[in-house]
């Protein structure tokens, strides 16, 4: 699992313009942006350094990447549901966005084998594996879909039982694509969380998209982003949007005739 603090670069420089400020005549410390890292970590990444013995984890600046064992479902989803709430109670408190920023978090998520390497310039052992780069590159297109936790369809296959009978938990399909610097396709999902206020229109735009996937894969492309204008307009959710642009590109420059559906991502 990969999450990082989304818009990061923004957030420094709007300290360093002095946007969040305290009131005048405040006797509190003046928050800088060091103490909005720490309170991010304290907030979203500490129970992955503190909450379990088989969980290995590393800090990347904002970032954070953790490594879970394979027999833990259960400890995986309720580690993402307490950090996706605790977010959600830091950024409704008193002060933010004008005292100090509010805690916005990618989560990128899937599932293989991990190898550990010693490295002797730091005297510690490292991750390496394809499923983290995989992990990576989930995240960081997870914003670009509207999503807060994208998730790969091998993470799907090994969570779906536990998601199906707990009622905090929902999913819905997102898109069929290749990452970039991957050969394989993918299917990505959104893992839905009962705290996110978005929770029941999430679901209940899934029938939709379903719809308008399907007549994106059979080439209906007028159709399919009409669909996908609705799940826009009507739902208010991103990937709507995204993928209406997408019907546009595709019948403009229609692609081969042996084509699946599937969309090569160029970002990162």
């Amino acid at each position: 699992m990969f999450c990082d603090l989304r818009d990061s670069t923004d957030i420094m420089l709007n300290f360093e313009q002095g946007i969040y400020h305290l009131p005048k005549g405040s006797d509190e410390k003046p928050f800088i942006y060091g103490d909005f890292l720490r309170h991010v970590h304290e907030t979203s990444y500490k129970e992955l350094y503190l909450k379990h013995q088989n969980t290995h984890s590393e800090i990347y600046g904002d970032g954070v990447m953790a490594i879970f064992p394979d027999d833990n479902t259960k400890y995986i989803m309720e580690n993402i549901y307490r950090r996706t709430i605790r977010m959600r109670n830091y950024n409704d408190s008193a002060g933010v966005g004008v005292f100090r920023p509010s805690i916005d978090i990618g989560f990128g998520i899937t599932v293989g084998e991990v190898s550990f390497i010693y490295y002797s310039l730091d005297q510690r052992h490292h991750t390496v594996g394809r499923c983290i780069h995989e992990a990576a590159r989930i995240q960081g297109v997870s914003r670009f879909y509207d999503a807060r936790v994208l998730i790969s369809d091998c993470f799907l296959k090994f969570a779906e039982s536990y998601i199906n009978v707990d009622p905090r938990f929902s999913y819905r399909f997102i898109d069929r694509v290749i990452l970039k610097g991957f050969k394989e396709p993918i299917a990505l999902f959104e893992l839905l969380i009962d705290n996110d206020p978005r929770f029941e229109i999430k679901k209940k735009s899934v029938r939709d998209h379903s719809e308008a996937y399907s007549k994106y894969c059979r080439r209906e492309w007028d159709g399919a982003k009409e669909l996908f204008q609705k799940i826009h307009r009507d739902y208010g959710l991103g990937i709507g949007s995204v993928m209406a642009r997408r019907c546009d590109i595709l019948s403009n420059n229609p692609p081969a005739s042996d084509w699946n559906g599937i969309w090569r991502m160029e970002d990162k």
